[in-house]
């Protein structure tokens, strides 16, 4: 009798001792599958983020390239350097917006904040006339076989003047050329226009924005 309940004594801890272990693997595999999807959930959420940056990257990059190919039209067509990109009443502000029917690029003086309609970024889904899918725009309106996106661009299309004495923000920096902004005029010789495209979405809850900026000279 002692040796058996020594035995049954034997067995009751050698039971108690795999439960242990199986408790303790368990939740070695359950903090390992815990971190591994938090891994993959961060990942996922890093490129994301990564695609939406270089989403906003390319749409401001292409504004600016807008602005430079209608300042170059303006030349091939003997026009003033900023025809097309000069709204009425000296409005700088704008929102480039491609016309399918015509595949050509113009600047919509409609938007004056970012946050306004105007500079909503539109994607197409299809459609008949010619918009490729795929392909953001922007418009007064909503394409036709569109989507809205996370995506607004504004663009600013100040006025960079030569740096004269007459001009009352003369600076004596002469790499400080004036700026005028929309409403304002070069007392003298408008000399470029500084175009400055921004681009904000909103993802996971916060705000980003990139700017592109460069200044279209009128040089031949």
């Amino acid at each position: 009798m002692m040796t058996f309940a020594n035995k049954v004594g034997f067995k009751t801890a050698r039971s108690g001792q795999s439960m242990l272990e199986a408790l303790v693997a368990i939740g070695i595999i359950m903090t390992s599958v815990s971190s591994a999807l938090t891994l993959i959930s961060s990942s996922i959420g890093a490129e994301k983020e990564s695609e939406n940056s270089i989403v906003a990257v390319n749409l401001a990059r292409e504004a600016v390239e807008v602005a430079r190919n209608i300042r170059d039209s303006d030349w091939l067509a003997g026009r003033a350097f900023d025809d097309g990109l000069v709204g009425a009443g000296l409005d700088y502000t704008a929102a480039p917006a491609f016309s399918a029917s015509t595949n050509s690029w113009s600047m919509l003086f409609a938007p004056n904040l970012i946050t306004d309609d105007g500079a909503i970024v539109w994607r197409h889904t299809g459609g008949v006339g010619g918009p490729t899918v795929g392909l953001f725009v922007q418009a007064a309106i909503q394409p036709d076989s569109s989507v809205r996106t996370i995506f607004r661009r504004l663009v600013t299309l100040d006025a960079v003047c030569e740096d004269n004495a007459a001009d009352p923000t003369n600076d004596a920096d002469p790499t400080n050329d004036p700026i005028k902004i929309s409403g304002q005029q070069c007392v003298t010789k408008k000399k470029a226009i500084r175009v400055r495209a921004t681009v904000q979405w909103n993802a996971g809850g916060n705000s980003h924005q990139v700017t592109a900026q460069e200044n279209l000279y009128d040089w031949r």
